[in-house]
């Protein structure tokens, strides 16, 4: 194992205080106060904040001193500011079917996307992660499946780039409701429909394209699910494949976060953001804090699951200026390792 910098050790033992504080400040009432905290040091993590006009040049350097000042505003807020006695159960009431589970919170957090979201916007997210040959040879004119589609507004993306058909498959029909009805008004070649990614409705060697984007990693097997899209996938098809990576500031905080929100609802998180003007689209943060499971993958692990599987894959980098790849590709921001990982993980797999 490498040993630490001062900079990683630093910023470590800082975050194990920055987690029992907030468990504190939720234990002494002042749960309002943590959100606010993780927040403002969650938005940081990524490469870029677009909403404060920032992009990281020193990354490590600059989230110590970021941790450093929220502690110390952390501290003397609680020593000051008398906290009333809470008013909600803080305990978490989860159905017990991981599936469901996701899907209700996934389902929750996109009921404020709107039509730009579900098209324009998605669009250019798609045209800036997948290659332009593979959008020509195996979505244009193609079969197309969204596994895992969501709130299915890749799905319509999928279908504005010129695929033949697309398939949409989630767990709930309450996910995609709304594109849904989007796309039978507009008269949109989507197919949407209830189901298990991990067991995918579909005969074997189906699909020319499948489209898996940041959902395997928070089901109970990441190998079934990539089994699932090896069978499903034609011999000529190509696959896109985004799961999440491990290591650095990056994913480890947000680990610690997962720990902190336990104690805290989803709904009361949601009023806090709302009230502090967090855009209704920028939903990653609730995505991270709450969602059952999620699965970190080093560069190693995942290339092991995708050879064991049969798979022929290729790394590609996102234009994205949040995309932590894309930062740590450009070799001129400082530590990027140590900030980010292992990255994203974003590949193009073929049989």
């Amino acid at each position: 194992m490498t040993e630490l910098s001062p900079g990683e050790k630093h910023f470590y033992k800082k975050l194990t205080k920055f987690e029992k504080t907030c468990v504190r400040m939720v234990d002494n009432g002042q749960p309002y106060l943590a959100v606010i905290l993780c927040h403002e040091l969650h938005r940081f993590l990524w490469p870029s904040e677009p909403y404060a006009n920032f992009v990281h040049d020193d990354p490590v350097v600059f989230m110590n001193r970021k941790i450093d000042q929220l502690l110390e505003l952390g501290d003397h807020f609680s020593d000051v500011v008398v906290p009333y006695k809470l008013r909600f159960d803080i305990r978490k009431h989860n159905s017990g079917v991981l599936e469901k589970d996701t899907s209700d919170l996934y389902s929750s957090l996109w009921k404020s996307f709107n039509n730009e979201t579900l098209t324009k916007e998605s669009i250019k997210l798609i045209k800036n992660r997948l290659p332009d040959p593979v959008i020509k040879s195996n979505i244009k004119s193609g079969r197309v499946l969204d596994m895992g589609c969501g709130s299915g507004r890749y799905s319509i993306a999928l279908a504005s780039l010129g695929a033949k058909n697309v398939y949409g498959i989630d767990f709930q029909g309450k996910a995609f409701r709304a594109a849904q009805d989007f796309c039978k008004e507009n008269k949109i070649p989507v197919t949407f429909q209830e189901g298990n990614v991990l067991e995918l409705p579909f005969e074997d060697e189906y699909f020319d394209f499948v489209f898996c984007n940041g959902v395997i990693h928070h089901s109970s097997s990441m190998e079934k699910g990539l089994q699932e899209i090896y069978r499903v996938l034609k011999p000529s098809g190509n696959a896109f494949l985004f799961v999440y990576g491990a290591g650095g500031f990056f994913w480890n905080t947000r680990a610690v976060m997962r720990n902190i929100f336990n104690k805290i609802p989803l709904d009361y998180t949601k009023e806090i953001l709302n009230c502090i003007g967090m855009p209704s689209n920028r939903f990653i943060f609730c995505d991270t804090w709450y969602v059952p499971v999620e699965r970190l993958t080093t560069t190693k692990e995942l290339h092991e699951m995708l050879d064991d599987v049969g798979f022929s894959y290729k790394k590609i980098i996102g234009k994205n200026s949040f995309d932590l790849d894309n930062a740590i590709d450009r070799k001129k921001v400082k530590d990027a390792k140590e900030m980010w990982g292992d990255g994203d993980h974003r590949y193009i797999l073929s049989k």
